[in-house]
């Protein structure tokens, strides 16, 4: 073959192979040894939140790019047959790319995976939650479209009505409600041993499951699990409940019962109650805060310094962090 020709057929193997390598890492997938959402791997690095622009471009391209519409869910099931359905892949990755998000936002690993063995028993368990308009972690026989899987995936999982998918995972770490002082639905997500989730959703309900050991695996932790974070977090995404917790602390028992937490803002001295502390087996031990009069509308930045002492099991005993809230 001619010097030439060799030289034009080289150009044009590596002319495609960029081309794909550019392609793949746009076509808004976490795929093909990516970290995230066409980041990582051998695309460019993901973003890390260690500055405004980066948190801002997080949000906008992994909290506002994952959600998903009532028109792009496609469910597939049918309550008045009993058939639990499913929704497409796209949804899939939407539903990861938001846990990843929540999860990366307070420094733990986001390289959760979905368990595709457990989602038929989640997937039942959404039909029966949509199917008797109700909550229950065990729900009894007499239900519409019981099933023993369905019962097992309720009995496993972060349950939400009236939402699904993506917005179902906001709604569990917003945790609100008089009975989830304890956020054990923030904290299931926030585990910090977990490396994979598996869920079923139809249009008005998710089964979220993060709960057994079959989930978990990782042993990489932050030093802490605070949320809001210890960063830069929209306002959109700061919500009454505040909380701290000890990666690890399932197991090693880190004690907040005489912790206490003080908040400090831009008016000095921020009155807060401490609604549940101490609180075991929901994920990693964790003490949780009402403050009162958070500036969450400003147009500037707004910042809160908050520090919780007499921590008891602990490496130690107080922790000292800053929470930066924006306008994204």
């Amino acid at each position: 073959m001619h010097v030439l020709q060799k030289y034009l057929l080289f150009l044009l193997f590596f002319s495609l192979l960029f081309a794909c390598r550019k392609k793949r890492c746009s076509d808004g997938v976490m795929n093909h040894g990516e970290t995230g959402i066409d980041c990582g791997g051998k695309c460019a690095p993901c973003p890390e939140l260690t500055n405004r622009e980066t948190a801002v471009q997080d949000y906008n391209d992994n909290y506002l790019g994952s959600a998903i519409s009532d028109n792009n869910l496609s469910w597939t099931g049918n309550v008045s047959s009993c058939n639990p359905g499913g929704v497409s892949a796209s949804t899939d990755q939407k539903v990861l790319q938001r846990i990843n998000y929540f999860r990366r936002l307070v420094g733990l690993n986001d390289n959760i995976t979905l368990d595709d063995n457990n989602a038929h028993k989640y997937q039942k368990a959404a039909l029966m939650l949509k199917a008797n308009n109700d909550l229950n972690h065990y729900p009894p026989t007499s239900w519409t479209c019981w099933t023993q899987d369905g019962y097992d995936g309720c009995n496993t999982s972060n349950i939400a009505l009236g939402v699904h998918s993506v917005d179902a995972v906001t709604l569990c770490i917003e945790d609100p409600g008089p009975s989830n002082n304890k956020v054990g639905h923030r904290r299931w997500i926030f585990d910090s041993e977990k490396l994979k989730f598996s869920y079923g959703t139809t249009d008005n309900s998710m089964s979220l499951g993060c709960i057994g050991a079959e989930f978990d695996g990782n042993t990489s932790f932050p030093d802490f699990i605070a949320y809001p974070p210890a960063n830069y977090i929209p306002h959109q995404l700061v919500f009454d409940r505040w909380s701290f917790g000890l990666p690890g602390s399932f197991s090693s028992g880190a004690d907040f019962s005489s912790a206490s937490v003080v908040m400090n803002g831009p008016n000095g001295l921020v009155p807060l109650t401490i609604v549940s502390a101490n609180t075991t087996n929901m994920g990693d031990n964790t003490i949780v805060w009402e403050p009162q009069g958070i500036t969450t509308n400003s147009q500037e930045d707004v910042e809160y310094t908050v520090t919780i002492s007499n921590i008891v099991n602990s490496s130690q005993s107080s922790y000292t962090y800053t929470v930066k809230i924006i306008n994204p």
